[in-house]
Formats: structure tokens, sequence, C-alpha cells
């Protein structure tokens, strides 16, 4: 059975390097293959797992809005033939854009046929890991399965503690089942203090060899896998029953 990760946050929080250290950890763990989902618009997932792509979601998306699809075929058949296109594979997993969010146009349809053909997809994976924006757009647009675990990355501010809350509260508005919610703190250094009135599951610190990596745009896959961060990345994992 597929399992399902969803890690999400207020941007700059960190979770695209948390996202990054999961797949390291899923492929150390011998737990592949797995489907890796980038639904950030903001985010770099693939540049910082040192991947490439020419396609997205959005891509496919638009494409079915205007109607340009081969005489040929059906609009299911043309999704099924775009997402095999859209996937980037890799050794131990694969990778997904969904790019940009649509516009104030009704895409219910389109996202119902793209939901319907990742849930597919999906199945091929032992892991499916998501990362994604703190409104959480791509669950609320159903363009994603249900969740088993969905890991909320903050940092000690008053914004990160409101945007955790805001995910919180959105949940259950979403239709969709999460099944677990993880905090994961990020702290600066060991005696930074931070608001104990949310639960937190997890603490990382910041790691100044991750940060070296990032500057220096070094992909973070297998890289890593010596680092602090890492380190206490996998201890939390564990703990959490990953």
């Amino acid at each position: 059975m597929t399992k399902r990760i969803a890690v999400c946050g207020k941007g700059g929080v960190g979770k695209t390097t948390v996202v990054c250290g999961i797949v390291n950890y899923l492929i150390e763990k011998n737990l592949t293959p797995i489907l890796v989902v980038d639904a950030d618009p903001n985010s770099n997932l693939a540049e910082s797992l040192g991947l490439k792509y020419n396609l997205t979601i959005a891509d496919i998306r638009e494409e079915l809005r205007n109607a340009q699809i081969p005489t040929h075929l059906s609009k299911a058949e043309y999704v099924d033939m775009k997402l095999q296109e859209a996937l980037v594979e890799y050794k131990d997993f694969d990778l997904v854009v969904m790019g940009r969010p649509e516009g104030r146009e009704c895409y219910c349809y389109i996202n119902e046929l793209l939901r319907t053909f990742l849930s597919k997809l999906s199945k091929n994976y032992k892991y499916v890991v998501v990362d994604t924006e703190a409104g959480m757009e791509h669950f609320s647009r159903r363009t994603t399965d249900n969740i088993d675990i969905l890991i909320i990355v903050t940092i000690p501010t008053k914004v990160s503690f409101d945007t955790v809350k805001k995910i919180l509260d959105l949940i259950p508005k979403l239709g969709l089942k999460i099944y677990d919610k993880k905090i994961l703190l990020n702290l600066k250094e060991k005696d930074c203090e931070y608001n104990d009135d949310i639960q937190i599951d997890g603490i990382i610190y910041k790691d100044e060899q991750i940060y070296s990596y990032s500057q220096q745009q070094k992909p973070l896959l297998n890289t890593i896998l010596n680092t602090k961060f890492y380190n206490e990345l996998r201890d939390f994992l564990e703990k959490i029953g990953i």
C-alpha cells in the first residue's frame, strides 16, 4: 500500500530541505520507489534534488483548457500520455512538478482528471512525498490524494506560528483525510526561545553545512547524509514511525 507524506509551512522555513532529507531517508531505508511531487509554485525542489524538468501539471492543464488535444485521443488518454511525459525519472524516485496555480476560470473537470491519473500513478510507488505551500492549494483543489502524515515545518516567529495555526484550522475544511499531523521546528541555535503553546513533535537546528550547500546551489541528494541536519531529521522521522 502506498504511503503519502506531505510537507508544508510558510515560505523560508526550510520545508524543501526537509523534503530532500525525507527522500534521502527513504532511499537509505530502501523504501523505494518514491514519487516526489513538487506542489509549491515557489519551490525549487527539482533544483535541490539536482534534477531538471520540461513539463508541469499546470502546462498539461492549460493545454486541456485550450483544447490543444490530438483528435485521435480522448482527454483521459491525453492526460495519461502527458503525465508520463511530465515524469522525471531517477534511480530510486521519480519527480513530477505541479507548477503554477490556475487562474479564475473553473478547472473542476480538468483537476478531477489530473487527480484521477495522479492517484493511479502513485499506486506504483511505496511512498509519495509532496512539497506543498502553506495554503495547501492542491489539496483544496482535489489534485492530490489523502495524506498519511502531514509534516508542518516552522521557525520560532509569530508569523510562522500563525501560519501553523492557519494550516491546522484549514485541514478540516479541505474535505480530505489527513491521518496524522506533526510539527517540526527549525531553530537557529539550541538556546533559542520559541512559543510553546503549539505542540512541537521534533526539532532540527540550523546546519552551516546545509546553508553552504544552498549557497553553492549544490544538490542535496546523497550529499547531506553525513550532516548534523540529516542526523536530526532521521531521528525525527524514526520517532514518528516513518
